[in-house]
């Protein structure tokens, strides 16, 4: 929605005159129900000075939707909660809201604290029963019509998910859009109607395709707003700069792998009902959409990867200083274990990341982990190199020469590789039907019958939408992996382990270790104590034992 940015020059009633008002204005996101607040003002004036009242102050909420109270209005609230106003006057009483349970509570509040409600435009004595029953049923009618503005839009972009198409038809990155209502003199209303369809864009396409390219190979999302910006100029589609979160919105849609994010249809935590500002639950899934894809399902399932590995990382870790940065865990509350720079033993100088020490313990303070963290980072280091020389690298060496002669069992990767790219086989033919049969009924409204036209669309897109569903399924199959398949990568990582950067290594070790576990327990001797440390490494190959969480 746009704002209204409107300049209101409120003149209110003759000061000192009558009693003190606040007048409220709100204009709602509703487009049938976008009254002017210069209408709602002079409604509001109006009724100031023939009831002989002043309105002393004024609130207004532009853009503001009725179904919720977090807006300006509670000021007003407020300010007659304080005695210095007597009532707020509106130009409806729908303008103080379009939710039951909203309208009790606040309406109460301000009527036990002596304050009035009044409709410039809606007559209503509320101090009389009848006055008061009145003022409810009008309170109901603005529900039920909330309600209903409601339901139609959910009724709305239920048909457009049938259709395979988002929510709102707007132009998308990197698509050319044909919209259904085209301008068109020769036809009658001059408005034509087309199917809408989104079409790859020659230039933008490209473009697209790129931006999550370059994410998955770890550029950030101010590097790629950067990107667009300054090295290609090339603006959003409404023409503005892009942002961090323009760029990371555009790319977690999904638009351009051909899905589309929708709310869960099973949740229940109100969305688009009682509040709009996304779901509380995070029940927010890919369905299949009607346009075609800028990337392979491959690359979609890399972002996703690589998205959720970035959230499960540290701030500060995600660039990474050491071999093991990011990587750590504290054995005793599953917090991170962060570098902490130090002095060496016996007067030596300043080592930068000298040693690990549990996060939590160390900035929440000992009630969120008593027993904390200390080890030397070298010492991590070292057993990290160890445990893939010992229990990874040296199974190369005990493979035997000639492997036994016998049938090997089905592999589950494989046998989801060729499932995945039998389904991506099949959802291309099915992309490419789609376009040929959109095309030949743009240039030739007549080579096919409307029902037949629809119907062989609607099959179409039902099978895309199976294959989509098929194809994520066959996802973690095939992405479970095996450690023979980084065997070679950790030969060259031990054998290079001296030359190559720290970046390098902690890129390695990203793709084999989910985590370095590390235990450190202080024990009594005495005058003396010492400390213990136990190591547990999560490789990737195996069942993740901290999943439950």
């Amino acid at each position: 929605m746009t704002n209204l940015h409107v300049p209101l020059t409120f003149q209110g009633s003759p000061a000192n005159i009558g009693e003190p008002w606040i007048g409220y204005i709100r204009v709602s996101t509703w487009k049938e129900e976008k009254i002017s607040p210069e209408l709602q003002e002079t409604a509001i004036t109006a009724w100031a000075r023939r009831t002989g009242r002043r309105i002393v102050d004024w609130v207004v909420d532009l853009d503001a939707t009725g179904r919720n109270f977090k807006r300006k209005i509670m000021q007003g609230i407020e300010q007659v909660e304080r005695s210095e106003p007597v009532g707020i006057a509106v130009w409806k009483f729908s303008r103080f809201g379009r939710n039951d349970l909203g309208i009790a509570v606040n309406l109460a509040r301000l009527e036990h604290a002596g304050g009035q409600l009044a409709s410039a435009t809606e007559e209503v004595d509320a101090r009389t029963a009848v006055g008061r029953f009145n003022r409810a049923i009008l309170f109901d009618l603005a529900v039920f019509e909330s309600d209903r503005a409601g339901e139609q839009w959910k009724e709305t972009h239920e048909h457009r998910r049938k259709l395979k198409l988002p929510a709102t038809g707007r132009p998308r990155f990197g698509y050319i859009w044909h919209p259904r209502r085209v301008p068109d003199p020769q036809a009658p209303g001059g408005i034509r109607l087309q199917e809408e369809r989104y079409e790859r864009h020659p230039d933008l396409g490209p473009i697209g395709a790129e931006l999550y390219e370059r994410k998955i190979a770890r550029d950030g999302f101010a590097t790629l707003a950067h990107w667009l910006n300054d090295e290609l100029g090339t603006p959003t589609t409404r023409g503005n700069r892009w942002g961090v979160n323009t760029v990371q919105r555009y790319l977690d849609s999904g638009f351009g792998a051909g899905l589309l994010r929708v709310h869960d249809p099973e949740c229940t935590c109100g969305l688009g009902r009682d509040h709009f500002s996304g779901c509380k639950a995070g029940r927010m899934i890919y369905i299949a959409g009607a346009q075609p894809a800028l990337i392979t399902p491959d690359q979609w399932a890399e972002y996703q990867d690589h998205r959720e590995d970035v959230k499960k990382t540290p701030p500060r870790a995600r660039n990474a200083i050491y071999p093991t940065t990011g990587l750590g865990r504290c054995g005793h509350c599953r917090g991170s274990a962060v570098a902490r720079s130090g002095r060496a033993p016996k007067g030596g100088g300043w080592i930068q990341g000298h040693t690990f020490v549990c996060f939590n313990h160390k900035n929440k303070g000992t009630s969120a982990c008593p027993p904390g963290l200390y080890v030397l980072r070298d010492e991590v280091e070292e057993e990290v190199r160890d445990w893939l020389a010992r229990d990874v690298a040296e199974d190369v060496d005990n493979a035997p020469a000639v492997p036994a002669q016998r049938t090997a069992p089905p592999d589950p990767r494989r046998q989801a590789a060729e499932t995945r790219a039998r389904l991506q086989a099949e959802l291309a033919k099915i992309d490419a039907a789609l376009d040929r049969l959109t095309t030949d009924h743009v240039l030739d409204p007549d080579k096919y019958p409307a029902d037949t036209f629809a119907r062989v669309r609607d099959q179409l897109l039902s099978r895309k939408g199976e294959l989509v569903e098929g194809l994520q399924a066959v996802a973690d199959d095939e992405a479970t992996p095996d450690r023979a398949d980084f065997r070679p990568l950790v030969v060259g990582l031990l054998a290079e382990w001296e030359t190559i950067s720290n970046v390098e290594k902690n890129a390695f070790l990203r793709q084999l270790i989910r985590r370095v576990v590390i235990t450190s327990t202080k024990s009594d001797q005495g005058a003396k104590w010492a400390l213990s440390r136990e190591y547990e490494i999560h490789p990737v190959w195996e069942p993740d034992p901290w999943a439950d969480r």
